[in-house]
């Protein structure tokens, strides 16, 4: 029965992933395929037709659950909308409401500084449009997140007509308990430690602390269910020793359970325990054995068919990833354990480290290796906070008056938490970060830790080949990462700026970096170092600085903090606001040698107005040759006397560059536009575009981030191919 769910579980996750890789396969098709497999494998083995008729559940609950969703781009209308959850971000407010309007029905965000109540409806002007996903590889994909909590959409009000409140009892009660655990923590609590406590209770983002983030704790303080776990365990407890019957002890934990997954939104966590503890209460009831590892699988099978987009949150991964291997390691390792409370506790937090570890590398990119000490430091204190919680919530408004020393205590272990991660934060060195990989590395990894446990430790010939043909693997892979033999020119979707990277054979030459904040977004520290990271950048040969503008060197200083930087490389025009990078000059015909070619100083810039400053470079890779030239103002274009195969488009596509003539001369089969969405100059202009009329053009608008591969022959990649997922 488990290898059947098991099997049932694979299936359906893996129609889920094909759909979210491949959204455009025909859905009568695959389900053509799939029940003509499970036909065949009826007669060949029928765990296999499990596999082909979940794996067609799985792609067609996601494409029906994708559907679902009217809204396609955007749209600016009267909608109805009603609050129905609340988050604190800040200083500002994070609304999930249900919006109606002329063919939408659904859920959606919305960002505001005005403060709300859940259960509020309002009549509005707004415009509503698809979440942002990700234009460049390997980084945060706020659209995937959203959809994970069913929701594809952000509302912008512009007007409120009118406003009521919903007669909902559930929404009124998730205010009335939003509101009592954000007064009675806020009040007694300082400001770190109550929004730590807060966000755990209400599964709000306010854990903004980055030690916690860093040290990876984030996950298991506020999204692995261990807090409801243990909210469980301590009423099956205080039944116990108040000696009322378990079957009601049971009855009574699932009800509080319920109630409070009802008042929290019922995040993945609430639903998994629920789903688990459920099953183990039928099992109590008709005297059947409880088997943990099948109850788990069962609700991770259930969640998925409910959204099979639970799948994009890493929440639910890492919160059933976690529980599997306290499931299945931790009775192993405790055989060992001599019943001793200290090593039992240090045997249950490994298993869960050794669970997740692999999956903490792909989501943050990084692991520090302290991570591990502290979950053996701060769990435990992290449990008993969670008792002082539970009675402070459950006690307060009958005996609020004699607990001051609990919020005292509460207080002080909470801040010993977070004054214990900025300890072990501060010892850099120990961090490790990683190149970003398949999901199925982690996998690997992971069910690598599984086999390595249940191995047979008598068959020690068996050990050998295992150990010896897993650890080849990992060298060999580790070995590869590091042969790094790609030649590529790559421009990055920074916004409305310019970031351009030569990875040539792995050194990294950056022209431009893009900058500065924009409506308190960082692109340095949202897009480029994440990116450079994540394909494992440490070292740069060379920054060239086209200019001072801040949209083109804004982000110098984050990454010169976060990368060591061997030149940085501009004219004697834009030396002012790099003084302290120690500025390499470059002139005219000056070259830097590539492996593979070279980067050719071909106009100095004009002394005087800050764009007509811009240097111009000429890259040539493998005899392709690629013309950047800043922002370069077109009155001052017929000083380039230069042909090249691809155009880097001057000031993002502002009218004020790039003319007719300028292209004609240049004679550029490619350009490359990097300009911000909706941005407010109105880039690129429609006489830019004019001008390249018969020029192959990508621009990060529509395209996202840009790849030219140079292999025997220049391949260009687009990082957006117009489909929902990218």
């Amino acid at each position: 029965m488990r290898k059947n769910i098991f099997i049932a579980l694979i299936g359906i996750l893996a129609g889920i992933g094909l759909f979210i890789n491949f959204e455009t396969i025909n859905l009568l098709l695959i389900m053509l395929i799939g029940f003509v497999s499970a036909l065949i494998f009826t007669l060949i083995d029928k765990k296999l037709s499990i596999f082909a008729l979940t794996f067609v559940l799985g792609f067609f609950l996601s494409s029906q659950n994708l559907d679902s969703y009217k809204l396609r781009n955007y749209e600016e209308s009267k909608l109805e909308i009603t609050i129905i959850e609340k988050r604190k971000v800040n200083d500002d407010y994070r609304y999930f409401v249900k919006a109606r309007g002329k063919g939408i029905d659904e859920k959606s965000l919305i960002f505001t500084d005005e403060n709300f109540e859940i259960g509020d409806k309002f009549l509005i002007d707004g415009q509503i449009s698809l979440a942002n996903k990700n234009t460049n590889p390997n980084l945060f994909n706020y659209r995937n997140y959203l959809l994970s909590k069913s929701i594809a959409s952000n509302i912008k009000i512009n007007k409120i007509y009118k406003k009521s409140h919903d007669s909902s009892i559930i929404l009124k009660l998730r205010n009335e308990f939003y509101t009592y655990i954000h007064n009675i923590f806020e009040i007694h609590l300082d400001k770190q430690a109550s929004d730590l406590v807060v966000s755990v209770i209400l599964g709000e983002n306010l854990i903004e602390n980055d030690d916690i983030k860093d040290l990876g704790l984030t996950h298991i303080l506020a999204v692995s269910g261990l807090h409801i776990d243990l909210l469980v365990t301590f009423i099956l407890y205080c039944f116990k020793k108040l000696n009322i019957n378990y079957k009601y002890g049971y009855i009574f934990a699932l009800l509080i359970a319920l109630l409070y997954g009802s008042l929290i939104s019922f995040p993945f966590s609430v639903i998994r325990v629920l789903i688990i503890y459920l099953i183990g209460f039928l099992a109590f009831l008709y005297q059947f054995p409880e088997d943990k590892i099948k109850s788990l699988m069962i609700a991770a099978f259930l969640i998925l068919i409910i959204n099979p987009f639970a799948i994009l949150n890493v929440g639910f991964v890492l919160s059933f990833i976690a529980t599997s291997g306290i499931y299945l390691l931790y009775p192993k390792l405790k055989k060992y354990l001599n019943n001793c409370l200290i090593s039992e506790s240090i045997g249950f937090i490994t298993c869960i480290q050794a669970s997740i570890l692999p999956f903490v590398a792909y989501y943050y990119g990084k692991i520090n290796i302290l991570s591990i000490l502290a979950n053996f430091l701060i769990l435990p204190i992290f449990s008993i906070c969670m008792y002082i919680i539970f009675v402070i919530v459950l006690f307060y408004p009958l005996i609020h008056f004699i607990m001051l020393p609990m919020f005292t205590l509460l207080n002080y272990l909470i801040n010993s938490i977070l004054n214990l991660t900025f300890m072990l934060n501060s010892i850099k060195f120990l961090n490790i970060d990683f190149i970003h990989q398949s999901i199925l590395v982690s996998i690997y990894l992971y069910f690598l830790v599984l086999v390595s446990v249940y191995i047979k430790k008598s068959n020690k010939k068996l050990i050998k080949e295992f150990y010896t043909i897993n650890l080849l693997a990992i060298v060999l892979s580790l070995g590869y990462d590091r042969l790094n033999t790609e030649i590529s020119y790559s421009m990055i979707d920074i916004g409305q700026g310019d970031a351009f990277l030569i990875n040539d054979r792995g050194d990294y030459y950056l022209i431009d970096v893009g900058g500065p904040k924009y409506d308190n977004y960082d692109s340095g520290e949202k897009i480029l170092i994440p990116y450079l990271k994540s394909i494992g950048v440490k070292n740069i040969k060379a920054v060239f600085i086209s200019h001072e503008d801040s949209d083109h060197s804004g982000n110098i200083e984050i990454l010169n903090n976060n990368f060591n930087i061997e030149n940085v490389v501009t004219s004697k025009n834009n030396i002012n606001t790099l003084r302290k990078y120690n500025p390499k000059i470059i002139e005219e015909d000056d070259k830097i040698r590539l492996k593979d070619g070279y980067i050719k100083c071909i106009f100095e810039g004009v002394a005087g107005e800050e764009n007509a400053e811009s240097l111009g470079l000429l890259v040539n890779i493998k005899g392709a040759s690629i013309l950047t030239m800043g922002d370069l103002p077109k009155e001052y274009e017929n000083l380039i006397d230069q042909k090249a195969d691809i155009l880097k488009v001057s000031h993002h596509g502002s009218k004020t560059s790039t003319s007719k003539q300028f292209v004609e001369n240049v004679n550029p089969k490619v350009a490359l536009i990097s300009a911000g969405r909706n941005n407010r100059y109105g880039h690129p202009t429609a006489e830019v575009i004019e001008n390249l009329n018969g020029v192959k053009i990508y621009n990060t608008q529509n395209d996202g981030m840009v790849k030219i591969y140079f292999d025997k022959d220049v391949r260009i990649e687009r990082y957006l191919k117009g489909r929902f997922f990218k």
